[in-house]
């Protein structure tokens, strides 16, 4: 069967506070009926000391009176003594005074401590008393409970701490059982809040619950909040990726498409570099899908840079190509100004999908009959490359923005896009240790400013 938290805490917390008042009980009592028995005692002693004292002297004088002799000897009917009896030295009796069990609660109390603590036994002590020479004038007999921890004084007082103890138990018992309701309640519901917050976690909800006051619940309160954050992160970043990727895939299918209809138009014919430059775009896309599988492992690094040596100036020459189907049919000039060749090595891939970003937004954004330059320096150790086109341009407030992710900027409405090329390239710069600027003029053009270095 299974039990909540709630039960098991107040479960634990009337057991803890029963034991408690009975150990407590427990102790108390043994230690307060050992101080009684003690005192009882020597009150015992004391009274039968007075007693012995006060018969010697009636002995010794005849003329007191027998009345007044036992009304004093009545005074010392205290329990555990319950009979007095004063016989001469002929063993005539003198004096016998006892005490009367009268009806009503006394009496009522007393049987019930008889049922509840046992019979009552009584003994007699005999006591002889002589004179200064040490002749016997007399027998005292005093008649008490055959044991001082069964006097009526002492099983009152075990019924009372036993009766007390019940009482205490019992309000014991409620103040747990209320203590426990209000704060098991609120215990419970945290614990329940926390459930909450996990099931929604788990179904992806977004859910605010109020901090417990609880240190451990509190604490897993906050790793779920941060695994909730991290799911988000994870969420977001692979949403990204996946977009990236989709995006790069338009690319090579672009020029792809661009060649093809060329080729159904009459514009280009398949020679070997147009056949080079189609199979390129394939092997561009073919690595773009087998990057795809890496999606499966959230945790898994997909920026990873793939290091080797190339020459630049092929490089962008194929790029060139690849788009130059596509610009002449807009009857935009792409013109490739450099022509030297430089060896470097980084990851082509991250290098040559920037570049094709770039060229793809210059493409949308200018205007028939203008030019996209693509040119690029070497300087020490550093590969400048500079993208500059004649288009649109974009607004200086927009400038700061441009490279995040799905931003697009006012100019491109009626243009396609998610606003995700740019950023793209931000990120594969980046991933190559290097840097990317943009300056950008409204209605007179954009230059992209792309600093890598020239080994990585």
């Amino acid at each position: 069967m299974m039990v909540s938290v709630r039960q098991q805490w107040l479960g634990v917390l009337i057991f803890i506070a029963v034991l408690s008042v009975a150990v407590n009980a427990l102790v108390l009592s043994a230690l307060i009926n050992r101080y009684f028995v003690e005192y009882t005692t020597k009150n015992y002693e004391a009274h039968v000391e007075q007693i012995t004292t006060y018969s010697k002297r009636i002995l010794e004088e005849s003329n007191t009176n027998r009345t007044q002799m036992a009304m004093d000897m009545e005074t010392h009917l205290s329990d555990p003594i319950t009979s007095i009896k004063l016989y001469d030295a002929q063993g005539g009796l003198l004096i016998d005074v006892a005490r009367e069990l009268r009806l009503g609660p006394d009496m009522m109390r007393e049987g019930m401590m008889s049922r509840m603590m046992g019979s009552f036994f009584e003994e007699m002590d005999y006591i002889e008393i002589e004179d200064d020479l040490g002749m016997k004038i007399g027998q005292l007999n005093i008649l008490r409970y055959s044991s001082l921890e069964n006097s009526m004084a002492t099983r009152m007082f075990r019924v009372a701490l036993f009766t007390n103890s019940l009482i205490s138990i019992g309000l014991v018992l409620i103040l747990s059982v209320v203590i426990g309701l209000i704060v098991s309640k609120k215990m419970s519901r945290d614990l329940t809040d926390t459930s909450v917050l996990a099931q929604k976690i788990d179904i992806g909800e977004d859910l605010e619950i109020q901090s417990s006051k609880v240190m451990e619940i509190r604490i897993i309160q906050e790793r779920l909040e941060a695994l909730r954050s991290k799911l988000k992160l994870k969420q977001r970043s692979r949403k990204n990726l996946t977009d990236a990727l989709l995006h790069q895939t338009r690319t090579p299918l672009t020029i792809l498409k661009s060649h093809f209809e060329g080729y159904e138009d009459g514009l280009i014919h398949f020679s070997k570099d147009e056949l080079k430059t189609c199979e390129n775009q394939i092997e561009d896309l073919t690595a773009i899908i087998e990057n795809m599988s890496g999606m499966i492992d959230a945790d898994q690094d997909m920026d990873k840079v793939r290091v080797e040596e190339f020459d630049l100036h092929t490089m962008l020459t194929r790029i060139v190509k690849g788009l130059s189907v596509q610009f002449e049919r807009k009857a935009i000039a792409l013109i490739l100004n450099n022509h030297r060749k430089i060896k470097m090595k980084t990851d082509p891939y991250m290098l040559s999908q920037a570049i094709y970003n770039i060229l793809t937004n210059a493409y949308k954004y200018t205007n028939a009959k203008g030019q996209v330059i693509l040119d690029y320096q070497e300087k020490e150790e550093s590969i400048n490359i500079t993208i500059k086109d004649d288009g649109m341009g974009i607004e200086k407030e927009e400038l700061s923005y441009i490279f995040n992710a799905y931003y697009r900027g006012s100019n491109a409405k009626g243009t396609q896009g998610e606003g995700i090329g740019l950023h793209v390239v931000n990120e594969n710069i980046k991933g190559i240790e290097g840097t990317v600027a943009v300056t950008s003029i409204l209605g007179e053009g954009t230059e992209f400013d792309i600093w890598i270095p020239k080994e990585i």
